[in-house]
C-alpha cells in the first residue's frame, strides 16, 4: 500500500504542473476568467480526439464541444440548491460512465467531461458566471477543431483511420448493449453515489466541500471491487496523514510565507506522486488543500476536518457501491429462464 513506484514519480511533470499553475494565476489577473477557461476548454476538446482520419476527429470534437457546452448550461440551472446539483451531477456520472463502454479514447472523454461538469458546480458556488463558462466551453471547441484541421493541414498528427487488426474500422457497440453491461451497471450505481454525496456534501458546507465528497466517489469507485477496496483505503489513510500533518503545522505556526512555501511544496509532490503511489499523493493534496482554505477563511483553521469527513463519506459510499454491484451480480444469472 505504501510501496512506490520509483519509475512512475516524475518530478519533471510536478514542475512544469507547478509552472503551469503559477502561469494560469496570472493570466487569470490579466486576462480574467472567461479567456482561462476557454483556453482549458480548448485542450480538453483536443485531448478528446488523439486519433483517426479528421473527420472521426472532427466528429469527437463537434460531440465533446456540444456537451460540455450543455454541462455548462446545467450548471446554471442547477445553481444554488443541493438537490438540483445532485440530479445534474448524478446524470453527468451516468451518461459520461457510459463512455467506458466505447472505448479507452470515449471513456477518457466522458471523464474530462464529467470534470468539467464539477468545476462548473464549484464555480456556481463559488460565484463564477455558469452561462459564461458554457459558452467559453463552446468557444474553445470550435478553436479546437480549427487548431486540428491547421495540424492535420501540415501533416503535423496522424490522420489515418483507425483499424482494427483485421484492417477493418470498428463500429461502436449498441447503446443498449452499453447500459445493460458490466459497465452500465457500474455507471448506474455510481450516478446514485454521486448523487447521494452532493446532498450528503451539503451538510457539511455550502461552499466547496459539498462537491468534495462527489469527488472522492468518482476517484475510487471503480467497476473493479479489489482496485476500488485498495483504492478506497490508500485514499482514507493518506487523507487522515494529510490533515493531521497540515493541521499540526498550522497549529505550530501562522507565518504566511511558510505555509505559502507549504502549499506549493505540496501542490509539487502530489503531481509528481499521483502515479507512483495514490496513498502519498492523497497526503499531499489533502495538505495543499487545507493550506490552501487556511489563507481562504483569512488564517481560520477548521478545513482539516471537513476533508476528513468528506472522505470518510466518500470511501464509505465507495464500499456500499462495492456490496450494490456484488448484489446485482448474483442476482442476475437467477434472473434468467431456465
Amino acid at each position: 500500500m505504501v510501496r512506490v513506484d520509483r519509475e512512475h514519480v516524475d518530478f519533471r511533470l510536478a514542475a512544469g504542473a507547478l509552472v503551469a499553475l503559477l502561469i494560469g494565476e496570472i493570466l487569470e489577473a490579466v486576462l480574467g476568467i472567461g479567456l482561462v477557461q476557454t483556453g482549458l476548454a480548448a485542450f480538453l476538446v483536443l485531448a478528446s480526439a488523439r486519433s483517426g482520419s479528421l473527420r472521426t476527429r472532427w466528429t469527437r470534437m463537434g460531440l465533446v464541444t456540444l456537451i460540455g457546452g450543455a454541462f455548462g448550461f446545467l450548471g446554471y440551472v442547477s445553481a444554488g440548491s443541493a438537490w438540483q446539483a445532485a440530479a445534474v451531477l448524478g446524470v453527468v456520472a451516468y451518461l459520461t460512465g457510459l463512455a467506458y463502454g466505447y472505448g479507452p479514447a470515449a471513456g477518457k472523454a466522458g471523464f474530462f467531461l464529467l470534470m468539467w461538469a464539477l468545476v462548473i458546480q464549484i464555480g456556481t458556488a463559488e460565484g463564477v458566471d455558469p452561462p459564461a463558462s458554457a459558452a467559453s466551453f463552446l468557444l474553445g471547441g470550435v478553436i479546437a477543431m480549427l487548431v486540428m484541421s491547421i495540424l492535420v493541414a501540415l501533416g503535423l498528427v496522424d490522420s489515418s483511420p483507425e483499424t482494427s487488426p483485421a484492417g477493418i474500422e470498428p463500429s461502436p457497440p449498441e447503446l443498449a448493449q452499453v447500459v445493460t453491461s458490466p459497465v452500465g451497471v457500474w455507471s448506474m450505481i455510481r450516478a446514485l453515489l454521486v448523487a447521494i454525496a452532493v446532498v450528503l456534501g451539503y451538510q457539511i458546507t455550502a461552499d466547496f466541500d459539498p462537491f468534495w465528497v462527489a469527488i472522492v466517489v468518482l476517484v475510487i469507485f471503480l467497476p473493479d471491487a479489489d482496485r476500488t477496496v485498495f483504492k478506497a483505503a490508500q485514499r482514507g489513510i493518506g487523507t487522515l496523514a494529510g490533515a493531521v500533518a497540515a493541521t499540526a503545522l498550522l497549529t505550530v505556526t501562522s507565518s504566511e510565507p511558510v505555509i505559502a512555501v507549504a502549499m506549493l511544496v505540496a501542490a509539487f509532490l502530489l503531481v509528481a506522486f499521483y502515479s507512483a503511489n495514490y496513498l502519498i499523493y492523497a497526503f499531499f493534496l489533502t495538505s495543499a488543500i487545507v493550506f490552501y482554505e487556511w489563507f481562504a477563511a483569512g488564517e481560520q483553521m477548521g478545513a482539516g476536518g471537513q476533508r476528513l469527513l468528506a472522505a470518510g463519506i466518500g470511501v464509505a459510499l465507495a464500499f456500499a457501491g462495492i456490496r450494490l454491484m456484488t448484489a446485482i451480480v448474483r442476482m442476475a444469472p437467477a434472473s434468467k429462464p431456465a
